[in-house]
């Protein structure tokens, strides 16, 4: 009998927990943002700049997912304007990865020793890079994880890179204006900057 009360009190004890780690998951927020901020790389003496991302519920589809972190950053990010003007950071780096127990263990407590399989908890990207060889000239990019395609057949976390934005290339847009992702990159810009230059309202300039 004893037995038996043990078993159920253990089964019990399961089901609990059970239910409340899936809400503790549930129940996060769409978006953990990260700031390790500015850090000198030692190597040249120029200064990386990081941040992190946890995605509670990212997109399944693939383009959406690049489109999800496009947005994220176009809205959150460091911009490149911005980079430009601190002048001596050559390297940023906005990543996303799922929000889960692991990840929040590794990158909120900042735990050591936690098994985290990147393969399924690496979303992907962005990159921002100063250009070695023309110092003046800056390249965006968006890494993804194939991993997280359902039949993506890789050994280790393989990833895929577009190029979003390339000051290199004069017409770079127009040469590349096809892909949906560059497409859809230049358009939020652009309803950035228009957005920028519409004069503001009474209401806001009474404010």
């Amino acid at each position: 009998m004893k037995l038996k009360k043990n078993i159920v009190t253990g089964i019990s004890v399961i089901i609990v927990g059970s239910i409340g780690l899936f809400y503790s998951n549930v129940l996060q927020p769409p978006f953990i943002h990260i700031t390790k901020g500015k850090y000198l790389d030692r190597r040249d003496s120029t200064y990386d700049y990081t941040e992190k991302i946890l995605v509670a519920h990212p997109p399944k589809d693939t383009l959406e997912r690049m489109k999800m972190m496009i947005n994220y950053y176009d809205t959150a990010g460091v911009s490149l304007a911005d980079l430009k003007k601190q002048g001596d950071i050559t390297y940023y780096f906005m990543g996303f990865s799922k929000n889960t127990c692991a990840t929040r263990k590794v990158y909120l407590e900042k735990q050591r020793n936690v098994k985290c399989n990147s393969n399924e908890t690496y979303i992907g990207d962005i990159c921002i890079v100063r250009m070695k060889e023309s110092p003046d000239k800056w390249k965006i990019g968006i890494l993804y994880n194939l991993g997280t395609e359902p039949d993506a057949d890789y050994i280790g976390c393989k990833t895929k890179n577009y190029i979003l934005y390339d000051e290199r290339d004069s017409n770079f847009y127009e040469n590349h204006k096809d892909d949906e992702i560059v497409r859809y990159y230049h358009e939020l810009q652009k309803r950035k900057r228009h957005t920028k230059s519409e004069p503001k309202g009474e209401q806001e300039i009474s404010m």
